[in-house]
């Protein structure tokens, strides 16, 4: 009878203290993932989500000054770094392979310029300067020939150099 009872007690406590768990799945990349969560947990971090935060912080009066603008034909005037494209042709987690690709990048499309960054854990070979993606497709189809995993990624790029 002791052991029945021991046993009915164990039963119970675990499935009282059990969580409940919900099935959540988010597209990720073009893949998924299942999360098993408690609900409760599910309740904070909707809160969390949905809180607004109601304090501002005092603010100064900004001062109306107008800055001086001086026009001029030049797209670039005043900024020699804009927000474009580079393409990516190679990654590693070893510089000489990098720089070996690089140099014979070089070699074969001495009209672009390629350059290694590193990018924890990897570096990568980034070539061109590009406004946009539609202006780096061309050469990506170009540089597929060569370098089939090629594609464009955001980066800060020379205006002066930019397509």
């Amino acid at each position: 009878m002791k052991k029945f009872i021991v046993l009915f007690l164990f039963i119970f406590s675990a499935s009282a203290f059990a969580q409940e768990k919900i099935d959540t799945v988010q597209i990720i990349n073009n893949g998924t993932l299942n999360m098993e969560i408690d609900s409760r947990i599910n309740n904070v971090i909707k809160a969390k989500e949905d809180a607004v935060c109601t304090y501002t912080s005092p603010t100064k009066k900004p001062i109306d000054k107008k800055p001086v603008v001086v026009k001029s034909n030049d797209p670039c005037a005043g900024m020699p770094q804009v927000s474009g494209f580079k393409i990516q042709i190679y990654y590693s987690k070893n510089r000489a392979d990098a720089d070996k690709v690089r140099a014979e990048f070089n070699k074969i499309y001495p009209d672009m310029s390629a350059q290694v960054v590193y990018y924890a854990p990897d570096y990568r070979v980034l070539v061109g300067d590009y406004f946009s993606k539609s202006s780096a497709s061309k050469d990506i189809r170009r540089l597929k020939s060569n370098y089939n995993s090629a594609f464009s990624i955001p980066y800060k790029v020379l205006c002066r150099k930019a397509k």
